[in-house]
């Protein structure tokens, strides 16, 4: 077996590196057989010949190229080696305005952490060169793996990127057919040493010789290598790109004021183009989907229709009208409904004829279709101003106000329920039609800030308590001797000690019907405007219709509380056999 056919002797003299190419149909194995008929030698100096990219976006899919030099390797090496090797790449946001003498090493953030596909055919390029030792060769291995450049989650003054790659020769494939039967010493450890080993001259041990292992009688570091075999290979230092968002996008909501048997909610997505770029950016694919209703384009002009082309600095707004779906048995005034909104916005960007980067920017969001119960209701006068008027009225029969809020008409079982509280906050809450006993279950619990004071909540469940059946007092004669007490002097004794231990011992404990898993829920700080969606989880415990005494919302700020009673009903089957 020749010196690189041993598995750890393929990586000994690697190097590895990357490369973003300008171009994205570059024919890279032209560009470095012209660098090193040019006489390029080391890795860096080869892959300087190849166009690069001195500028990357974010939200971006770009081709990184990843560059392994094998250093006198043979064919049948590299194929026996070759696809054992896992070749990573990690992409790092980094500031390098960071790296002074006191912190060299920058604060970064990973963006981005891949593996090169193992079934993919890397370009081999295969230099054959004479030197002083002898004739030799130089093998160039690139892999092509697709990165996307998310955006990092630290604030980056003067934002760049790094890419570090990392080649992996599995021993464990490798050596399969090595191994050897000794199963107590692992291979390429040395024995330990023997102790007795002088007395083995003794002519009174002329038979076996005397063996006594260090080991048994204290702890030996075993000897190393002066080269130790090398199964991993790190690119050593990475080369800062700078990196800059090429468009920037948010999404803004508006109730239409008019009344309606169905909410209906009108989207605004700014698509803006940032002034970092010298490109046109061509705005081709913007795809909204509402999990639980319908989505209408109202911008159906010329020029405001994907694909847009658009230069740095503008800005592009498409209009959407949101509208949810109800089924046969719900009612909008008294369902708080909250649907699911998935944005996916796509983007070319024309840096030259050769170069045309895309950008992908996805998100998801909560919309909050809860009606007003009387939007027709208006605004105060100026004849009669108050601290709490309300801003609608109810305009269904039964609807009485309570100290959480407003509570709606109930039906036989309800699975959802809509409360507004005096802090200016709305709360929904949804759960399943019904639920089995010993089983968890979690109720979504929708949080709207519609004050103009950012908030802040602990919310707690308050369980239902049994009503035991409460007596009035009735005075009870003491048992202790009352024959010497003189009336007019001395009060008939309320009870005695006998009495309350008595009482006490006969009381009937309460079981526990439904039990709270959500012991310590924290809501906020909600800026004025914002939503928050959180789970309370239960257990119930018995069969029947349960229900909570209320939620309890504590004001962090004030300590302020607020119970809401409008929650859903609970309807507890027995366990499926």
């Amino acid at each position: 077996m020749s010196g690189l056919d041993v598995p750890g002797e393929f990586l000994r003299h690697a190097v590895l590196d990357t490369v973003v190419p300008h171009a994205s149909d570059i024919d890279l194995e032209a560009a470095l057989t012209s660098a090193l008929e040019e006489g390029a030698d080391d890795l860096p100096s080869v892959l300087s010949y190849i166009p690069q990219r001195s500028l990357l976006f974010f939200d971006e899919f770009c081709a990184v190229r990843i560059v392994l030099r094998l250093a006198n390797c043979s064919q049948n090496s590299l194929k026996a080696h070759l696809q054992n090797l896992e070749i990573r790449l990690d992409a790092f946001a980094i500031d390098p305005a960071e790296a002074v003498a006191e912190n060299p090493t920058p604060t970064r953030d990973l963006i981005f952490s891949g593996a090169v596909d193992a079934r993919a055919d890397p370009l081999v390029v295969v230099n054959e060169f004479e030197g002083e030792s002898g004739d030799g060769n130089h093998v160039y291995v690139i892999w092509s793996i697709e990165t996307f450049l998310k955006r990092p989650r630290i604030r980056i003054q003067h934002p760049s990127v790094i890419f570090i790659a990392s080649a992996s020769l599995n021993p464990a494939e490798t050596r399969q057919h090595d191994s050897r039967e000794d199963v107590y010493l692992p291979s390429l450890i040395p024995a330990s040493t023997n102790v007795l080993q002088p007395l083995s001259a003794d002519p009174a041990f002329s038979q076996n010789d005397p063996f006594l292992p260090a080991s048994r009688l204290l702890r030996v570091v075993p000897a190393k290598y002066s080269e130790d075999p090398i199964y991993n290979v790190l690119q050593e230092s990475g080369h800062p790109m700078r990196i800059v968002p090429a468009a920037s996008a948010r999404i803004r909501y508006s109730r239409l004021n008019s009344f309606s048997s169905r909410p209906t909610t009108i989207a605004n997505l700014d698509f803006e183009v940032t002034p970092f770029l010298k490109s046109e950016v061509v705005f081709d694919k913007a795809d909204l989907r509402l999990s639980n209703g319908s989505i209408e384009l109202l911008t159906s002009g010329p020029g405001l229709v994907p694909p847009v082309t658009c230069q740095p600095r503008d800005d592009i707004t498409l209009i959407y009208k949101l509208t949810p779906d109800y089924g046969p048995d719900s009612n909008p005034s008294t369902t708080a409904m909250v649907g699911i909104l998935e944005i996916s916005l796509e983007a070319v960007i024309k840096v030259s004829d050769n170069c045309n980067p895309r950008i992908v920017m996805q998100w998801t969001t909560n919309i909050d279709f809860s009606l007003a119960l009387n939007p027709t209701f208006g605004g105060p006068s100026q004849a009669l101003q108050r601290a709490n008027r309300p801003t609608s009225l109810s305009t269904l029969p039964g609807q009485a106000s309570t100290a959480g809020g407003i509570q709606a008409n109930r039906t036989s079982l309800r699975e959802r329920a809509y409360s507004a509280t005096d802090l200016g906050v709305t709360m929904s809450f949804s759960g399943p039609s019904s639920v089995e006993v010993g089983k968890p279950f979690s109720w979504n619990v929708f949080i709207v800030n519609r004050s103009s004071t950012p908030r802040k909540f602990a919310m707690i469940a308050i369980p239902r308590r049994k009503v035991s059946n409460a007596r009035g007092h009735v005075a009870r004669p003491s048992s202790s001797s009352i024959s010497n007490r003189r009336s007019d002097q001395v009060a008939e004794a309320v009870t005695d000690d006998n009495i309350v231990h008595a009482m006490q011992k006969n009381v009937a404990g309460q079981d526990a019907d439904l039990v709270c898993l959500s012991t310590d829920v924290r809501v906020g700080p909600l800026s004025p405007g914002t939503c928050f969606a959180t789970e309370l989880k239960f257990l119930p415990l018995v069969v029947g219709s349960l229900r909570l005494e209320s939620v309890r919302l504590i004001d962090a700020n004030s300590g302020e509380t607020t119970d809401i009673r409008d929650l859903p009903d609970i309807l507890c089957l027995g366990q499926n056999v």
